[in-house]
């Protein structure tokens, strides 16, 4: 029985909780704002892109200006990056953000999506324009061009927001 000795358990020492002890205390506080004011911009765009593409996608009778599968990534391009950037908005608002590698990870794929997303609107884009039947009322090819164009721009700022958010996550200042 001489393994079963007394063992002295430690007490160790904890101070009394804050009010803000469920914030984080790592990272930059300039860092943090920075990447919550990309995040705003892109969900004004993102919110942008999907008014656009909603007149075309849905209300195209007599003439189709995108194909379904392209409407169909579009929506869910569109959809399911403004609930994830809601969502980070949120967090950040409650003092609790996703670490900058996951961040950096979904930015990657909302890069991703949103070029392919202007590749194939572009497309549709063109081929629409060169089928040389011009209906009176053009006004949905004008909304696909310009939801291709919102949508190029959105890309773009994924790439910034990517690059950002490496450079401060490397650094130390996000956590």
């Amino acid at each position: 029985m001489s393994y079963l000795r007394s063992i002295e358990i430690s007490r160790v020492e904890m101070s009394p909780a804050d009010d803000n002890s469920f914030a984080t205390t790592h990272g930059n506080k300039k860092a943090t704002y920075t990447v919550i004011c990309i995040k705003i911009v892109e969900l004004c765009l993102l919110i942008c892109c999907l008014g656009l593409i909603d007149e075309p996608a849905t209300n195209s009778h007599l003439r189709v200006f995108i194909t379904p599968r392209v409407a169909s990534l579009c929506y869910v391009t569109f959809g399911a990056l403004t609930i994830y950037t809601a969502i980070y908005l949120i967090m950040a608002l409650f003092g609790d953000l996703t670490p900058w590698r996951t961040a950096t990870l979904w930015n990657l794929v909302a890069f991703v999506l949103f070029v392919a997303v202007t590749a194939l609107l572009f497309r549709d884009w063109s081929t629409t324009k060169d089928r040389n039947y011009w209906h009176p009322n053009m006004h949905r090819l004008d909304l696909v061009m310009a939801s291709a164009s919102i949508a190029l721009v959105t890309s773009l700022v994924f790439l910034l927001d990517i690059l950002i958010t490496l450079r401060l996550g490397v650094h130390g200042d996000l956590e």
